[in-house]
């Protein structure tokens, strides 16, 4: 019964942990690459004036 017991707990933190982990590395994932974009809004505009 005990053995039991043990086996249901080890399960369920193992699954905890893997939930956790999970959760933690997209917490970091996404943090980073929103360091890679711009913030905000940003309109980039090209004006060329030709002589004729």
């Amino acid at each position: 019964m005990e053995l039991m017991i043990r086996f249901i707990v080890d399960i369920l933190s193992a699954i905890i942990l893997s939930i956790i982990a999970s959760y933690i590395y997209d917490k970091i994932k996404n943090h980073s690459s929103s360091a890679n974009r711009k913030s905000g809004f940003e309109l980039n505009v090209k004006i060329k004036f030709s002589k004729k």
